[in-house]
């Protein structure tokens, strides 16, 4: 997959900008707070009508506009399509695919990215719902199927939650049994879907940490009896939960059992990451993650996503950077920002573009 052009409308600290990128490697550089970053976003948001950082659009726009506009080139399986993501403060988007108007749910269908940035770390040490995020944005562009299971989970959930809400003299909510039938699919392809990720992210962590071990453990809001890749079984469990928190749920008036309640355990060097493990050390597991993520994705959807990397040099010691730099010449087409030197290796194959205060210019 390529993004061949983009053009940026005031979205973030870009007035308007548009610029042609190279098949390979594209490094943007300049001062912090030029829109390194805020470029990456807006092809994120291109491909995917969403942010990687999960910023609300409103925020996305550029302050004292009330629209932004994103268009661009894309190609992907051997096709170029025109895309276009617009949206009007207090409005919603407006997305078309080569002048036709799409739901958002249809891009998945279409493109596919890896996003990796320095906060990413929090995936490993921050709250729950990161976790489930991060699952939720990268399984969703493999599995068309996860996606609907994702949104019509997401639907029955709100409607369980809006009739605990009402206080309701029923014992069961009508909306259980959909949660039963959606959740149990997602626990399944989330149970494969960290499994592969496992064994593809602990051999990246140990060749860029140069030998050092990650790994990771899906752990379901509902318990997945003796390991059973039975969806069957997985029902029968989901249920037996539901009915063991109901009055819990009913006083607290919120929906406690399900996929919305998964948690995923790192631990690095078999200890708990989220409390024994350097920043230095997050970072890295946070990187070998995203790779992984991007091979994965490349094996489902049969061509290399989009891979944008944000200043994934802070941190690593010059070891751990020239060890990743080695990774970089089996992917397709990569973007990365750096407020740092260019390393010599990543140069010369590379075209560069300076980034200052939200002008794009090429080198």
């Amino acid at each position: 997959m390529q993004v061949k052009n983009v053009k940026i409308i005031s979205f973030r600290n870009f007035k308007s900008a548009e610029t042609e990128f190279s098949a390979g490697v594209n490094i943007f550089y300049g001062e912090n707070g030029s829109g390194k970053t805020n470029l990456l976003e807006a092809l994120f948001v291109l491909l995917l009508a969403r942010s990687p950082r999960g910023a609300k659009d409103a925020v996305m726009l550029k302050e004292g506009t009330d629209v932004f506009r994103l268009e661009g080139t894309v190609t992907a399986a051997g096709r170029d399509h025109q895309v276009a993501v617009a949206y009007l403060d207090g409005g919603r988007k407006k997305i078309t695919l080569n002048k036709s108007s799409i739901r958002t749910a249809e891009l998945y269908e279409h493109f596919a990215v890896v996003s990796a940035a320095p906060d990413d770390s929090e995936i490993l040490s921050g709250a729950p719902a990161r976790r489930r995020d991060f699952i939720n944005i990268y399984l969703a562009q493999a599995s068309l199927k996860y996606l609907a299971l994702l949104i019509d989970y997401q639907k029955a959930l709100e409607q369980k939650r809006s009739f605990l809400r009402q206080k309701s003299s029923e014992k069961e909510t009508p909306y259980d049994d959909l949660l039963v039938r959606y959740g149990s699919q997602m626990t399944l392809e989330r149970t494969h879907f960290i499994q592969t990720l496992n064994e593809t992210a602990a051999r990246h962590y140990e060749k860029i940490s140069d030998g050092q071990k990650l790994q990771m453990l899906y752990s379901p809001s509902v318990p997945i009896p003796d390991g059973s890749s039975s969806l069957e079984k997985i029902e029968q469990s989901f249920r037996a939960r539901l009915a063991k928190y109901r009055e819990r749920e009913r006083v607290l008036e919120t929906s406690l059992i399900g996929p919305h309640r998964d948690e995923i355990e790192f631990s690095i060097n078999e200890y708990p990451a989220r409390t024994h493990s350097s920043q230095g050390e997050l970072r890295t597991a946070a990187i070998a993650l995203k790779l992984a993520v991007f091979e994965y994705l490349k094996k489902y959807r049969e061509e290399p996503p989009l891979l944008l990397l944000d200043e994934i040099f802070a941190e690593l010691d010059s070891g751990r950077r020239d060890r990743l730099i080695e990774s970089f010449g089996q992917f397709g087409q990569l973007f990365l920002t750096t407020a740092a030197d260019i390393p010599d290796r990543l140069a010369r194959q590379a075209r560069r573009f300076h980034i200052e205060k939200g002008v794009v210019i090429p080198e």
